[in-house]
């Protein structure tokens, strides 16, 4: 009778060693199941950031590209005008230069 009570209490410590072995294992993946989460989310943030970065990048190149092309359009109509002024008076400028010359 002591060595079945021996024998049960042995047998009771090897299947709560087990239990203590399958709870442990369960711990550990566990704990890398939610790093793995964490990872994931962490990369997630991290792509999302760069995603944005881009965005403001192109957006900001956008509108600092419209303005050159206003400026450019600006310089452009301004040298147009004076060309248009230069060749309307050209005739006169030399008909004055001329008088002045002779004069």
């Amino acid at each position: 009778m002591v060595e079945e009570v021996i024998k049960k209490i042995i047998q009771i410590e090897e299947e709560a060693q087990s239990i203590i072995n399958e709870a442990m294992q369960e711990k550990e993946r566990k704990e890398k199941e939610h790093e793995d989460k964490i990872h994931n989310l962490h990369e997630t943030i991290i792509n999302n950031a760069h995603h944005k970065v881009e965005q403001i990048k192109e957006r900001e190149f956008e509108e600092v590209n419209e303005k050159k092309m206003a400026m450019e359009k600006e310089c452009q109509d301004r040298l147009n005008r004076i060309q248009e002024n230069a060749d309307q008076k050209v005739d006169q400028w030399v008909d004055e230069l001329v008088n002045r010359v002779l004069d």
